[in-house]
């Protein structure tokens, strides 16, 4: 059976439907320079009227150029072998790259019109935060929970509520020389020291 293996140089995952399935695209895992997509062909029919339908087959080729053709901006694209050669991601990632850069000086221009964030769509941060690109028009809000003390806004996985100084991750309080944990530390910490002193003595 035919295959056809799709390489996603990006971190960003698609879903794709069409009338013979729904195809995930996975982004590359971090650290990782691709993410392979491997696609059989599939069959359909055409409903022909007076319940007649005409099977067909889709090759896996037929499958993975139809899925990607929007997508080669960014950074997907149709191995010619079972994996991507070296060459195939450097044209991939630089393909991406360049479009990228392309939407963050759209999103200037556009910031500079009115500094207006209804005007910046989702692939315009994307393409700042997938190019580590500093903009004011590509902030994204930080998720915020509720301390289990006070009930104040906090950041997600702070050691110490900025409100009420309740300590909310013991371990990571500790590190930085906050909380009981830290201070039983101090303690132990001295009475070693002390004790050296005396046995030096």
């Amino acid at each position: 059976m035919e295959n056809g293996d799709g390489s996603d140089a990006s971190e960003q995952d698609w879903y794709i439907s069409r009338t013979h399935g729904v195809y995930h695209i996975p982004g590359c895992a971090k650290g990782e320079p691709f993410a392979l997509l491997i696609i059989k062909a599939r069959g359909d029919a055409l409903d022909l009227g007076d319940n007649r339908r005409f099977p067909f087959t889709i090759t896996a080729r037929q499958i993975a150029e139809d899925l990607l053709q929007d997508l080669h901006d960014h950074g997907i694209f149709i191995c010619e072998g079972a994996r991507p050669s070296s060459g195939e991601l450097a044209t991939a990632t630089a393909r991406r790259e360049g479009f990228y850069q392309k939407l963050i000086t759209e999103g200037d221009t556009m910031w500079a019109r009115g500094h207006s964030f209804r005007e910046i769509s989702d692939l315009h941060r994307r393409a700042a935060m997938g190019l580590g690109v500093e903009r004011e028009w590509a902030y994204v809000p930080m998720r915020m929970g509720d301390c289990p003390a006070c009930g104040e806004k906090v950041k997600i996985g702070v050691a110490v509520c900025r409100h009420c100084s309740a300590i909310l991750d013991e371990e990571k309080a500790a590190k930085h020389g906050l909380g009981a944990g830290a201070a039983a530390t101090r303690l132990n910490a001295n009475g070693a020291q002390s004790a050296e002193k005396k046995s030096r003595a």
